[in-house]
């Protein structure tokens, strides 16, 4: 019998790289025969993102997409896209992101594709939009989700959200909670006194930690705002901020402003996230927004206890009072008490170390969220009369 063959679409290469290489290199492994579309977008790094694809063995397709809305480039996608489908015989288009998700489905559709999918890790539709904003993209993606067989979410709050606003019924939105890679985050593997030598940190001194993309919805804001707080009274911790973005530079003049660019160390965008976080004693993000908060499960898996924002869907991956402390967002006197009465309580600190990594291997382990995707394309293949032989 001969492979299914599956295109992978998303709109940047960096998404591909985090999020889609890992589940087509299990794939590949099985069997399948597994295409990624991305946009290239020009710039040095997806320039590099796209070489580190290929160098991985990874069939790669590049369509040109832009992440804001543009109708005549979109539409020139979603040609480019639709005959790319009907010449390779896809027999299942899985789209992720919000961009990328309406070309793909578009195009699958058009190309009557037999299986599509999508996977929303949160839908684009979030209140910090204009109102008139936000409705086009409740319609978008109500339109997109009718070509779609399937809609995947990361957690039940994103479910929720999709079926409180009509993108689809119950049924056809299921959750299938993101993985951590469990082998790479193995706090056994890394030690982390080589990235405190690498930034001239003593081996006892406090390290609080926080990686982040540096954009607006992650509240760094606030967490400059609670080290001045927290120094003020433990002048001896460092905060590291592992990440890059358009806040850097006035992220790094806030810190001027409040007398603390001498407790704060902006590190850029890291690739060695598993060693920034073997570092660290404490995880903190006062997050505004998450699909699923992908990097609170990765502190865990390194047995980090974190502060975040008592928010959905954070609430399904950090067990408040048990694996971290979460307060409300953009409250940065409660992030910094719950800060220093982690870093006052190290019995607190290993226990909740040990509860956090067990945490995500019961529930966010990468193999099963592996195997419980494969699962349903496999249901959705039967259900299309393409059955296919187990390995």
């Amino acid at each position: 019998m001969r492979p299914i063959k599956v295109l992978q679409v998303c709109t940047v290469p960096s998404t591909a790289k985090v999020f889609i290489s890992p589940f087509a290199r299990y794939l590949t492994d099985k069997g399948y025969r597994v295409t990624i579309s991305c946009s290239g977008n020009g710039s040095d790094s997806s320039g590099s993102l796209v070489a580190y694809l290929r160098d991985q063995g990874f069939r790669l397709k590049i369509i040109p997409m832009h992440r804001e809305l543009s109708p005549l480039a979109d539409a020139i996608s979603i040609g480019r896209l639709y005959r790319f489908i009907r010449t390779e015989g896809f027999d299942i288009v899985h789209t992720q992101t919000s961009k990328a998700g309406f070309i793909g489905r578009t195009a699958a559709w058009l190309a009557r594709a037999p299986v599509i999918m999508h996977t929303a890790h949160a839908f684009p539709f979030h209140p910090y939009l204009q109102p008139g904003v936000r409705k086009l993209y409740v319609y978008l993606e109500r339109l997109a989700a009718a070509f779609a067989d399937l809609i995947i979410v990361d957690t039940d709050a994103v479910r929720q959200d999709g079926i409180l606003h009509h993108i689809a019924g119950p049924a056809k939105i299921t959750t299938v909670n993101m993985g951590i890679d469990l082998a790479r985050f193995d706090p056994d593997l890394w030690s982390g006194q080589s990235l405190r030598g690498e930034f001239s940190l003593g081996p006892s001194a406090p390290l609080i930690v926080c990686v982040a993309r540096l954009v607006p919805d992650k509240g760094l804001e606030c967490l400059l705002e609670a080290v001045a707080l927290v120094v003020g009274s433990r002048p001896e911790c460092k905060f590291l901020i592992a990440g890059d973005g358009p806040l850097r530079t006035k992220l790094m003049d806030e810190a001027v402003e409040l007398g603390i660019e001498d407790s704060v160390i902006f590190a850029g965008f890291r690739n060695d996230v598993p060693r920034v976080l073997a570092a660290a004693d404490l995880f903190v993000l006062p997050t505004l927004r998450e699909g699923f908060g992908v990097v609170f499960a990765e502190a865990m898996a390194m047995g980090v206890p974190v502060v975040g924002s008592k928010m959905a869907p954070i609430t399904e991956v950090v067990k408040d009072g048990e694996t971290g402390i979460l307060v409300p967002p953009n409250q940065p006197r409660l992030f910094a008490e719950a800060i220093v009465s982690l870093l006052e309580d190290e019995a607190k600190r290993r226990d909740m170390a040990q509860a956090a990594r067990a945490r995500v291997q019961a529930l966010f382990d990468e193999r099963s969220n592996f195997e419980r995707m494969e699962s349903l394309y496999q249901d959705l293949l039967r259900q299309k009369g393409l059955c296919r032989d187990e390995n």
